[in-house]
């Protein structure tokens, strides 16, 4: 009977010291910690991605590796992002090509208009910013021109739509008039000019001001743009349009990334490919929502154009004139172009 009480003392002894590891396992320090640094609140869709990519790597390793998402643009604008990552201040960040083409002019020519025609051409099987022959190229001229920072992942927010707070744009002859808010970008200036339209190159986070006060009155950019950050307050026409997609890069600061084992190199790239995917079904799952909720809720009337094969074929005219502003040039941009029709590089 001693014997048999001193065996179950044991048993619950042994209990309590694998109950107190476990616990003190999982309230440890993670080993490495990877600050991602992105433009928006948690629930837009840059938010969205951050936050499935940092539970992924949670869960892949265990707690061991944790993802600190730094939300809301607290590291600044994004390029003061891509700098900063660039720079290893911040690990990582999930930042529009458009602002890292600052540092790596070849993501300029995911912002050629018209390069593609739906998300799928960027996060389909086969997409520009999916896994593959395609970003291992892109990633290869990004790290030569950039220095330092790696792209390890790609994601859309889908393409950009034309908003305005009092009148639907039909056709490419209802710009004319409009005050248009654009980002500051030369590839995508010489879209609008290609459209005999002059814009007005507003920080992004003085759009919203700008255009409750009608310094502007018209912009664009993602349709939940207007749900997720109040715009539908002033914006009651939208035209979803395939001009030009919001395809953003994730990056990692190459040295940091160098830095890390075998192991946990493999598991971050497997944990970007996933979220990935499953990402671009959020995507498509969202922008019926969000229609949804903008038409029944908020008044917001959706436009129709008319005449798109009239805008492809004046904002593809530019092109040439654009050509230096990518980094690899006519060459680069033929060889995407080979590539999104024969799935090759050669």
């Amino acid at each position: 009977m001693r014997f048999r009480c001193l065996g179950v003392l044991g048993i619950a002894l042994s209990m309590v010291v694998s109950a107190f590891v476990a616990a003190t396992a999982v309230n440890a320090a993670p080993r490495v910690t990877i600050k991602y640094a992105h433009c928006c609140p948690p629930d837009h869709t840059y938010g969205v991605y951050a936050h499935q990519f940092a539970d992924k790597v949670k869960e892949k390793s265990n707690g061991e590796i944790v993802v600190e998402v730094l939300d809301g643009g607290v590291m600044g604008t994004e390029q003061a992002i891509a700098q900063k990552v660039q720079l290893g201040t911040v690990q990582m960040g999930g930042i529009t090509s458009n602002n890292v083409a600052q540092l790596a002019p070849s993501l300029n020519v995911l912002v050629l208009p018209y390069m593609n025609d739906s998300p799928d051409d960027l996060t389909g099987d086969g997409g520009l910013l999916r896994s593959g022959v395609f970003r291992d190229e892109l990633n290869k001229r990004v790290l030569g021109e950039s220095g330092s920072l790696r792209v390890i992942g790609g994601f859309t927010n889908s393409f950009r739509s034309l908003f305005a707070k009092d009148k639907c744009i039909s056709t490419i002859d209802d710009l004319q008039g409009l005050k248009i808010r654009a980002p500051k970008n030369p590839v995508m200036t010489a879209m609008w000019e290609s459209w005999d339209v002059s814009t007005y190159p507003i920080a992004w986070g003085e759009t919203f001001g700008a255009v409750a006060t009608g310094v502007v009155d018209s912009f664009d950019s993602p349709t939940d743009v207007v749900l997720n950050m109040g715009f539908h307050e002033h914006i009651k026409y939208i035209t979803e349009a395939t001009y030009l997609p919001l395809a953003a890069v994730v990056v990692i600061n190459n040295d940091f990334f160098n830095g890390l084992s075998e192991e946990d190199r493999k598991l971050i790239l497997e944990a970007a490919e996933e979220v990935d995917i499953a990402h671009a079904e959020y995507v498509k799952e969202n922008g019926a929502r969000v229609r949804k909720a903008l038409t029944e809720d908020h008044g917001v009337t959706f436009c129709e154009l008319e005449d798109p094969e009239v805008w492809a074929e004046k904002a593809r005219g530019a092109w040439p004139q654009l050509y230096e502003l990518v980094g690899g040039g006519k060459d680069w941009v033929d060889t995407t172009v080979r590539y999104k029709e024969t799935g090759s590089l050669e």
